[in-house]
């Protein structure tokens, strides 16, 4: 028994696995697990997020953010969420949550706010600052690329350009051996080499060369710094765009690589040796400088997310001189 509660005490301060092991603890709440991480926590910025919300719910709060816009309707897509999550524990299902969203708007309608629910509440503060690291740049107002014109809406993309097929499933979590065992803490969207990769948000690139686990990948910080994108296993010979480097501002909807199945290799340019071609997509969430390399690094689950934003993909063209793809619909933040 004493063993036992040790390995336990072990896993729980080893901030990289937050994202997985607390969720595995079967006889933990999720809200229990908020409380152990806010009463243990003495530093000003957050070490752990679990993001478990799916596509649908997803969907319907943004629709509503949308809808109320410049309203007198209180409506926050953060602040939803958070409410949500504070009220069902971080459990998150469509059926009780869509109802508990058109109590909630139903209240907003009658000239509530969201904070009045739970303002005061240290659930709902840590819901909103974690949400808001996620999802804070994916609604608002941006700049049309195609039209010129200023919108508000989602201005955030899928990674695989329109008209190309794609296939994924909730593979976050999943066990890898190459080089050592660990979870896999990205998202795989199966593909066909050469199928253009779309920059999900705008940002500055971080990284761009070859990775052993990841082969050719790009790294992409947004500009508020606190998410950065993890595009990986990218195509052989040809993995970019023409002439991107390191150092390069990128925007949402831009063509930024080609989708391979490169990796697993000390030795660069190599395709794996089993598998099929797909997109590793990751996204790591930055509170604190000490996050962004090594033990303190939190990556979140993005199949709910990729769910939401599969509506939202990027058109393509292709130059047929020099058979890049180039976007015809970015969106820059305004």
């Amino acid at each position: 028994m004493r063993n036992t509660v040790k390995r336990i005490s072990c896993l729980l301060i080893l901030p990289i696995v937050f994202s997985v092991c607390f969720s595995c603890a079967a006889n933990i709440s999720a809200q229990a697990e908020v409380e152990n991480f806010i009463e243990a926590d003495e530093s000003d910025f957050i070490k752990w997020v679990d993001l478990n919300v799916g596509a649908k719910l997803l969907k319907k709060i943004s629709a509503l953010d949308i809808k109320y816009h410049g309203t007198e309707v209180d409506f926050d897509f953060c602040e939803a969420l958070a409410y949500l999550a504070t009220k069902n524990g971080n459990k998150f299902s469509d059926k009780a949550d869509f109802a508990a969203l058109d109590k909630l708007v139903g209240e907003l309608e009658s000239g509530k706010k969201i904070s009045d629910f739970y303002g005061e509440n240290k659930y709902y503060k840590y819901y909103c600052e974690a949400y808001s690291a996620v999802f804070s740049e994916m609604i608002g107002e941006y700049k049309d690329g195609e039209s010129g014109e200023t919108q508000y809406g989602v201005k955030a993309f899928f990674p695989i350009a329109d008209g190309f097929w794609y296939n994924h499933y909730d593979d976050f979590g999943a066990s890898r051996s190459y080089g050592f065992k660990r979870r896999h803490l990205g998202h795989d969207v199966m593909g066909s080499v050469g199928t253009p990769v779309i920059a999900m948000e705008g940002g500055t690139v971080a990284e761009l060369g070859w990775n052993q686990y990841g082969g050719w990948r790009i790294g992409i910080r947004s500009h508020d710094t606190k998410r950065y994108y993890y595009y990986a296993h990218l195509r052989k010979d040809r993995p970019y765009a023409a002439d991107l480097k390191a150092g390069d501002t990128v925007v949402a909807g831009q063509v930024i690589g080609y989708l391979g199945m490169t990796g697993y290799s000390a030795k660069e340019n190599v395709n794996l040796k089993s598998g099929k071609p797909h997109l590793h997509a990751g996204l790591q969430l930055i509170f604190d400088e000490s996050q962004v390399k090594g033990s303190k690094e939190i990556w979140v689950d993005l199949y709910g997310i990729c769910g939401f934003l599969s509506g939202y993909r990027a058109k393509v063209s292709k130059n047929p001189d020099t058979k890049e793809y180039v976007s015809l619909n970015t969106k820059i933040s305004v």
